[in-house]
């Protein structure tokens, strides 16, 4: 004889859900209705009525024998996130799953994934592929965004992740997060005075503005403004697609033009202002570059080596602009702003060790 328990409305967000138990076994089902009076009425008049019919007559559960694999259900779940992520976060969900999920759980059937599996899978992550911490839940969140999406649509009950073992940050130094460690002036100096022409003018936005490289080889002319002294950032290069999405809400923002940056703007301007289109082009094609790595390759690799300064990523010249300020004294909250962080709690995360101590004799007070 089945047992099973009266089953309950709850909400979820703003959706009404039931949940009851049979033969011992936790089953949540979501309703796709609105949490509203007259919804929870509909429910129990109705919907608990009839399910609890089909539990009887045992249809409640002929569907269980038709679960989609993982491999199978992922495609949906990235085209019903698709309007509400960007190109580059579409990317990188589907890079990280073809990489890291799609060979261990691509096959098997969504019901079928515990808690246990995914805790030893992401535990592998860490101890073989030696990923960081905060890498890896990026990794997860696309997991688990998918199995979210199955349990709105009544596909499963649970989701496995939700009774993972939590992860612990490493002290691996493989999997330690790149340090910045910002050039000095004349370590910048000896990188511009080995470049010419467009390249050197590149190099030196991207140090002087703090601008994101995909800001960077997505800037017009027209968001230059040599009268104000001012950039405006409203677009990005993303794997050669112009895209008005920014990395955050407030990344879109206008950079003063610092003095130190003027000649090299006006000369970049002689170069490609008559075409009235993108700040920098390739001197072989004449358009636009198509990504961040491309400078990287071109540009960034065999000026460092020729220069004689240790390797850094090219993403540190944006770290060394807003170090570099914050560490002189400027007001934190100015550069957080031209810098496009989300707020400056964001910014002190990352560069308080560069406030300066403005009072020496601090704690004297006390002797």
């Amino acid at each position: 004889m089945h047992k099973i328990t009266q089953p309950k409305l709850f909400s979820r967000g703003s959706k009404l859900w039931i949940r009851f138990s049979f033969n011992n076994q936790n089953i949540r089902k979501p309703l796709n209705l609105e949490d509203t009076k007259e919804n929870r009425k509909l429910a129990n008049l109705q919907i608990i009525p009839q399910l609890l019919l089909k539990v009887y007559e045992g249809t409640f559960f002929e569907n269980t024998n038709n679960i989609p694999t993982v491999d199978e259900y992922m495609i949906r779940s990235f085209e019903l996130h698709k309007g509400s992520r960007s190109d580059s976060t579409n990317l990188m969900y589907k890079r990280n799953y073809n990489k890291h999920i799609k060979n261990i759980f691509g096959h098997i059937p969504l019901d079928k994934i515990t808690s246990e599996d995914i805790t030893h899978w992401q535990n592998n992550l860490k101890e073989t592929e030696h990923l960081a911490k905060g890498s890896i839940l990026r990794i997860r969140s696309c997991l688990n965004v998918m199995f979210e999406d199955a349990i709105e649509n009544d596909l499963i009950q649970k989701n496995p992740i939700s009774k993972a073992k939590k992860l612990r940050e490493t002290d691996n130094p493989k999997v330690r997060r790149i340090k910045l460690k910002p050039f000095n002036l004349m370590e910048i100096k000896a990188i511009l005075n080995i470049l010419e022409g467009s390249d050197k003018n590149l190099i030196a936005t991207l140090f002087y503005t703090g601008m994101r490289a995909g800001e960077c080889i997505g800037l017009k002319w027209e968001y230059v403004d040599f009268n104000k002294k001012t950039i405006a950032i409203r677009e990005q290069m993303v794997n050669g697609e112009q895209k008005q999405i920014l990395k955050t809400t407030k990344s879109q923002r206008t950079i003063p033009i610092i003095e130190t940056l003027i000649p090299y703007l006006e000369n970049q301007y002689k170069i490609t202002g008559k075409y009235n289109s993108y700040v920098f082009l390739t001197e072989r094609t004449n358009k636009h570059y198509h990504s961040a790595g491309k400078i990287r390759e071109q540009i960034w690799i065999k000026a460092l080596e020729k220069a004689n300064v240790p390797y850094r990523n090219l993403h540190q010249t944006r770290g060394t602009f807003i170090s570099t300020l914050i560490s002189t004294g400027e007001d934190i909250n100015f550069v957080s702003k031209i810098a496009g962080h989300e707020n400056v709690k964001v910014t002190l995360e990352k560069y308080s060790e560069y406030i300066p101590i403005k009072n020496l004799n601090f704690g004297n007070c006390f002797g």
